[in-house]
């Protein structure tokens, strides 16, 4: 047994002994001889590899209601919609990630090869760090977004890496910025014999699993330096309120033609549309990007909070 699987089965007995046990931290702590707060490091370890499996044989009533308006005003296949927690975003993220990974996981613990695609993001890279590991060697993931910023930082939101080591699938990266500096270096990573065999296993994938990203100063692909201050100053002056894979949209969840998007590596949403793009991500600040790209017909599935949707159906 190696050490991450004597702390797997530590976290095991820490969780059996806290969920059905009902003992408190404190007595785990002592009979697992180890401090309170790593008793807490270990539950956290056992629901971040599955270990534990939450069922609410009661539905939340509002959220399903949620769920079903926007899936029928915007033609999805499914949508999912969690209870927010005000007082505690980080646990609204967390239950988000739980149901996307139950998503991913429908797919992923199936025997027959499968190529699975994936954006990023943070709600992206926590639902694959909330699956659990299964041997699913056959399978393969690949990023749909350049994982390099601009000063040459790897993307730290890429899930594409954690899914592989969960599964032992193969795992496809696309070496390139989301946004080039130019146009004739974007054009030259497109002609690039590697980025051309990657395209093409995206185009196999079966489902693309995304994040949605607001357009503010607070924008991810700002903050992580993917843009500067000028490009952010262009999309804010042609009121781009959200992107998708690097691609900004307006309210109507329409392409803006701007320079940016003529030096975004990410494969045209259009080539994607043979295979089932869905959405996971939430909060009332991703609300505007969320309702364009659903008005753009970019999405069939959602995995939002309720915060979100109720954004989404009261602004339809």
């Amino acid at each position: 047994m190696d050490k991450f699987e004597r702390k797997l089965d530590q976290a095991a007995r820490a969780a059996w002994m806290s969920y059905v046990g009902g003992i408190t931290q404190d007595e785990i702590a002592q009979q697992l001889g180890v401090s309170r707060p790593g008793v807490q490091r270990l539950l956290a370890l056992a629901r971040q590899e599955g270990l534990v499996k939450v069922r609410v044989d009661h539905p939340v009533s509002s959220c399903m209601a949620l769920a079903s308006a926007i899936r029928e005003c915007y033609g999805l296949d499914y949508c999912d919609v969690v209870p927010a927690d005000t007082d505690a975003p980080d646990a609204t993220a967390y239950y988000i990630a739980v149901a996307g990974a139950e998503r991913v996981s429908r797919l992923v613990m199936r025997s027959e090869p499968l190529t699975l695609s994936l954006g990023t993001g943070r709600a992206v890279r926590a639902t694959v760090e909330a699956m659990s590991r299964h041997d699913r060697p056959q399978h393969r993931f690949v990023s749909l977004v350049g994982n390099v910023a601009r000063d040459g930082s790897s993307n730290r939101y890429d899930g594409v890496m954690v899914l592989a080591d969960k599964t032992g699938g193969e795992r496809f990266l696309l070496p390139t910025p989301v946004v080039a500096d130019t146009i004739d270096e974007k054009n030259a990573m497109h002609r690039q014999r590697l980025f051309q065999a990657i395209m093409e296993v995206v185009k196999q994938a079966e489902t693309a699993f995304i994040g949605v990203g607001r357009i503010d100063r607070q924008a991810t692909l700002y903050q992580d330096h993917f843009i500067d201050e000028s490009d952010l100053d262009e999309l804010l002056r042609l009121e781009a309120v959200g992107e998708l894979l690097g691609w900004p949209m307006n309210r109507d969840g329409e392409i803006i033609d701007c320079s940016i998007t003529r030096r975004v590596t990410s494969l045209p949403l259009e080539m994607l549309q043979h295979q089932p793009i869905v959405a996971i991500a939430g909060g009332l600040e991703k609300g505007p990007a969320l309702l364009a790209a659903l008005r753009g017909g970019w999405l069939k599935g959602l995995v939002t909070d309720e915060t979100a949707a109720r954004y989404i159906t009261e602004s339809a």
